[in-house]
C-alpha cells in the first residue's frame, strides 16, 4: 500500500487534534508477544521468540546505538509518525481499504500489527506477560531515568515532581540505586501512600507550599514527561551558567532497549525489581475505553489489557518488520489457574438449529482435568449426528465439537503427565493407563472410564460449562471443542510434537485416525489383499488410507456419488462401485465378482444397518473380515442367521476408534505424517473461522466437504 498524500508528520511530540495527532489511528505501545512468522533480513528473531516492542529504534548497527552514550539511533531516528519506520507505509486498511494510521511505530491496540525488528526486544519467555509489558515504555523509562540518566548514587536524595507511575517508576529507579531519601511531589496526597511502596520516604503537596518555591536547589534535573507541541523552556543564560545545575531530557530513560530491558527484566524475576505494584487494573480488550477512563480519572498506575481474555501477543514479519497478534499467553490468560474464564462457544441451542455464537463461562479443571485453549477444531459427521437429535442422546444446549488441537492453559489436582503450555489433543474415547484394558494390547475399550454418549465430565457426571445466565450447557463427547477453552479429562487428552500443524494434527481426534486405525489395527489388513470400503466420506477414505499404507493392491471404494472416485484416487482407492448403477446385481455380488469370491475386508463407513449387511455380505467366505465404523441411529439393529455366521467362517467386528490406544497409537500416526508416510493434507478441504462456523456445516451436510477446519481465532 501506497502512503496517502498529506503533510509529513513533524518529528515533535503528539497533539490531539492536528498532526502529528492522525486518525484514523491504532494507539497502544506498550506490549509483550511471540514471533509468528519472520520475513526477509531477520536474523535475531525467529518463530516462538517472546518480545517485547518498543517505541525507541536500537538498530545495532550505527555509531549511536553502538556507543554506551546514547540510546538515539541515528539510521532510524525517532519522530512520532504515523508509519512504519523504514518506508513511511501503513501496514494497516480497514475495511473500506483506507488507510488506518500507526502510533510510535507498534500499535498494539490491535490483535495484529506490523513492527520493525529496530523496535523489537527479545525477553526470557519465563517472564510473566503483564509484568515484561510494562517496560516497553512507562516503568523502563523512570527507573532507566534514575539509573542511565541520572546515575542516580547510593546516599543521595532525589525530588520527583509528579508520582504517576513514571515518578513512581523513578522512585523505583531511586531506591534501586540506594538513594536514602526519595521526596515525591504531588497535588494528591494519595500519592505519598503509593509512592512509599517504590521507596519514597517524603511528600511535597505543591498545592500546601504557600509563597515557597520548591523548584530551588542544585544538582541535576532530568526531564521525562511530555509536554504539549510547542511549548517552551525559558531559562536566564546567568543561571544556567551560576548554578551550576545539569538539565537533561531522557527519552526512554537513556536506556538501550535491547540490552539495557533485558537487565530490568531479570532483576524482576530476581525479585529485587518491583513492577507488580504498577498493575493496578486488568481489562479485556473489549472494556479498553475502561482504561481510558481510568487513567484519565487518576484512578490508574497501569491498566494492562488483556486481547482475547488473555495476556501474550504474537508476532508476524514483513521483511524487517513483524505483525504482532495480541493472542494467548502460551496460551493461556495470566492468572487464571483456579479461576473461571469466559469465552465464545458456539452454541447448540435446539436440535437442527444454526450454533449461536455466545460467551460461556469455563469452570477451572477439577482432579484429573486440565483445561485446555483450542486453536483450532474440525467438524466430523458425529456432531452433525448428534446436533440433529431431539431426544436422548441428544442434549440442549450443549456444545458439541470432538477433534481439536490446543495448548493446556491450567492443570487440576493429580494431574502428573501433562503442564501448562503442553500441545495436545483431545480425544474421545478414554485411555486411563491403569485397568487391565487399557495396559492390555488386545483392547482399546477402557474399563475405568467406560465410554458413553454422556453430556456430562467423565469422572464426576458435572458440567464445567454454564452461559451468562448461569445455567449449565452441557458437555459433548467429553471434548467440546467448539468453545474457544474446554475442560478435559487427562484419560481424554494425548500429548503431541508441538512442531506438528494444528490444523493437521486434529484430524486425529477421531475421523481420520478411526479409519487409519481400522484397517491398521482392528482389521490388520495384510498386504496384496482386497478392500472393499463403504461411503467414501472421511472415514471411507481414511479407512483407504490406511489400507494403503498397509499394503494393500485393491482397493474398492463403494459410494453414491461418482466424483468421490477421483477423490479416493488419492488415498489409493482402486476401482469404484456406485450402488446405484448394479443393474440387477447387489453391490456384494459385483464385489464377489471382481475380487473373485469377495474382499478380504469390508468396511461400513455410513452408519446404516442394511450397509452393514451389504458389506458382511461382500467379504470372502472363510476369512473375510467386515468391520463396522459408522454410527447408526439409536436402536438400530443388524440381523444374521445363525446358520450363516456359523457356516460362513466370516468375521464381524466393530472399531471404535479404529482399535486404536490414544495416547500410544495417535503419536505414531503423527510421526508417520511428518515422515511424509501418511496423508493428512488432502483431508483438509476448507477452513473457516470460528465466526463462520455453521458455514462448516453447510459445506458437510452439502457433500462438499471432506473436513473444515475451524480456526478460533483466526
Amino acid at each position: 500500500m501506497r502512503r496517502n498524500s498529506g503533510p509529513a508528520p513533524p518529528a515533535s511530540p503528539f497533539a490531539a487534534e492536528d498532526p502529528p495527532g492522525y486518525f484514523p489511528r491504532i494507539l497502544g505501545h506498550e506490549a509483550y508477544g511471540v514471533v509468528e512468522s519472520v520475513g526477509k533480513n531477520v536474523a535475531d528473531l525467529t518463530e516462538g521468540d517472546t518480545v517485547i516492542p518498543i517505541f525507541l529504534p536500537d538498530c545495532g548497527e550505527c555509531m549511536d546505538c553502538r556507543s554506551k552514550k546514547s540510546n538515539l539511533c541515528t539510521k532510524l531516528p525517532f519522530k512520532v509518525s504515523p508509519w512504519a519506520h523504514r518506508h513511511e507505509t501503513s501496514r494497516f486498511t480497514d475495511l473500506n481499504g483506507d488507510t488506518v494510521y500507526h502510533f510510535l511505530y507498534v500499535s498494539s491496540f490491535s490483535e495484529y500489527t506490523v513492527v520493525d525488528i529496530a523496535h523489537l526486544t527479545k525477553v526470557d519467555s519465563a517472564i510473566p506477560p503483564n509484568r515484561a509489558c510494562l517496560l516497553s515504555c512507562g516503568v523502563s523509562t523512570g527507573v532507566g531515568a534514575a539509573w542511565r540518566t541520572a546515575k542516580v548514587e547510593a546516599g543521595s536524595s532525589v525530588a520527583i515532581f509528579g508520582l504517576g507511575a513514571i515518578g513512581l517508576a523513578v522512585a523505583e529507579g531511586a531506591r534501586l540505586c540506594g538513594a536514602t531519601r526519595i521526596i515525591g511531589v504531588d497535588v494528591n496526597p494519595d500519592k505519598f501512600e503509593i509512592g512509599k511502596k517504590f521507596g519514597v520516604t517524603d511528600f511535597v503537596n505543591s498545592i500546601e507550599c504557600g509563597n515557597r518555591s520548591v523548584s530551588q536547589g542544585w544538582g541535576k534535573t532530568v526531564v521525562l514527561g511530555v509536554d504539549k507541541p510547542g511549548s517552551q523552556l525559558n531559562f536566564s543564560s546567568s543561571e544556567v551558567l551560576l548554578h551550576g545545575k545539569t538539565l537533561s531530557g531522557s527519552l526512554f530513560g537513556g536506556l538501550k532497549p535491547k540490552s539495557d530491558v533485558p537487565i530490568l527484566l531479570k532483576r524482576y524475576m530476581d525479585k529485587e525489581l518491583r513492577l507488580d505494584e504498577f498493575v493496578t487494573h486488568e481489562v479485556s480488550f473489549e472494556d479498553i475505553n475502561k482504561a481510558f477512563d481510568l487513567l484519565l480519572g487518576g484512578k490508574g498506575l497501569r491498566c494492562v489489557i488483556r486481547m482475547d481474555n488473555c495476556l501474550k501477543e504474537s508476532f508476524v514479519f514483513f521483511g524487517k518488520e513483524l505483525v504482532v497478534a495480541m493472542a494467548e499467553e502460551e496460551k493461556r490468560p495470566s492468572g487464571t489457574a483456579g479461576k473461571t474464564i469466559r469465552c465464545r462457544a458456539a452454541v447448540a441451542r435446539k436440535a437442527g438449529e444454526p450454533l449461536v455464537m455466545e460467551e460461556v463461562v469455563v469452570a477451572p479443571p477439577s482432579s484429573h482435568e486440565v483445561r485446555i485453549k483450542i486453536l483450532c477444531t474440525s467438524l466430523c459427521y458425529s456432531d452433525i449426528t448428534f446436533w440433529k437429535m431431539e431426544d436422548p442422546p441428544g442434549y440442549f444446549p450443549r456444545i458439541l465439537g470432538h477433534e481439536a488441537y490446543g495448548v493446556v492453559e491450567s492443570v487440576g489436582e493429580n494431574v502428573a503427565d501433562f503442564t501448562e503450555g503442553d500441545t495436545v489433543i483431545p480425544i474421545f474415547l478414554p485411555d486411563c493407563g491403569e485397568c487391565t484394558d487399557c495396559r492390555s494390547k488386545k483392547s482399546n475399550l477402557c474399563t475405568k472410564l467406560p465410554f458413553k454418549v454422556s453430556p456430562w465430565m467423565h469422572r464426576d457426571e458435572t458440567s464445567r460449562f454454564t452461559d451468562l445466565n448461569g445455567d449449565t450447557v452441557y458437555h459433548f463427547l467429553y471434548v467440546s471443542s467448539f468453545s474457544e477453552y474446554t475442560v478435559v479429562d487427562i484419560a481424554h487428552l494425548t500429548k503431541v510434537d508441538p512442531a506438528l500443524p494444528p490444523n493437521r494434527a486434529c484430524l486425529l481426534s477421531c475421523g481420520v485416525s478411526t479409519g487409519i486405525g481400522a484397517a491398521w489395527r482392528t482389521a490388520k489388513v495384510e498386504a496384496g489383499s482386497s478392500v472393499a470400503i463403504f461411503g467414501l466420506g472421511a472415514i471411507g477414505l481414511a479407512v483407504a488410507e490406511g489400507a494403503r499404507l498397509c499394503g494393500a493392491t485393491r482397493i474398492i471404494g463403494v459410494d453414491v456419488n461418482p466424483d468421490k472416485f477421483e477423490i479416493g484416487k488419492k488415498f489409493g482407492v482402486t476401482d469404484f462401485v456406485n450402488s446405484r448403477e448394479c443393474g440387477n446385481k447387489t453391490v456384494s455380488q459385483v464385489i464377489i465378482e471382481m475380487t473373485d469370491g469377495g474382499a478380504d475386508y469390508c468396511f461400513e463407513c455410513v452408519g446404516l444397518s442394511s450397509i452393514v449387511r451389504e458389506a458382511y455380505d461382500s467379504c470372502r467366505k472363510g476369512w473375510g473380515k467386515t468391520v463396522v465404523l459408522g454410527v447408526d441411529k439409536p436402536g438400530s439393529q443388524l440381523n444374521f442367521s445363525s446358520f450363516e455366521v456359523l457356516h460362513h467362517g466370516k468375521t464381524l467386528c466393530g472399531s471404535l476408534f479404529g482399535g486404536l490406544k490414544p495416547k500410544s497409537d495417535v503419536p505414531i500416526l503423527l510421526k508417520r505424517y511428518m515422515d511424509k508416510e501418511l496423508r493428512l493434507d488432502e483431508f483438509v478441504t476448507h477452513e473457516v473461522s470460528f465466526e463462520d462456523i455453521n458455514k462448516a456445516f453447510d459445506l458437510l451436510l452439502g457433500g462438499k466437504s471432506l473436513r473444515c477446519v475451524i480456526w478460533m481465532d483466526n
